[in-house]
């Protein structure tokens, strides 16, 4: 995200500000916003003109979906809170502040890593 905040074109943040604009149209009508929120996520990693960051996010994606679907790692509630935490993200990197974008990402993905240590420690052993 930081380098998405200091590469970022034009095109970028309209592609960014879309993607946030559906993600915000669901998470208003508390609908599930899971794909428009990777999305999201997607935009800002094609922003950051690191290619091969672009290309594992679109690797990884559709797993998080199945993952994120099937442990409802978001319920409806979260949705808004999801959404001014995105509002955050946009408005760093629109202002090519990466201080901002680094930490308001890292707010964002506070529930996700408890989320991903806790199905680790739930899940070991399953595999062995």
């Amino acid at each position: 995200v930081g380098l998405a905040a200091k590469r970022r074109t034009e095109e970028d943040i309209e592609l960014i500000e879309v993607a946030l604009n559906n993600y915000r149209a669901k998470a208003i009508n508390n609908e599930g916003a899971l794909q428009e929120d990777l999305l999201f996520h997607l935009a800002i990693a094609r922003a950051s003109g690191n290619s091969t960051m672009n290309a594992l996010m679109l690797q990884i994606t559709p797993k998080i979906i199945s993952i994120f679907e099937n442990n409802r790692v978001c319920d409806d509630d979260e949705s808004i809170s999801g959404l001014r935490k995105h509002e955050a993200i946009f408005a760093a990197i629109k202002n090519r502040d990466v201080a901002m974008a680094v930490k308001s990402m890292e707010v964002h993905f506070e529930a996700l890593i408890d989320f991903c240590n806790n199905f680790e420690n739930a899940n070991e052993g399953f595999n062995e």
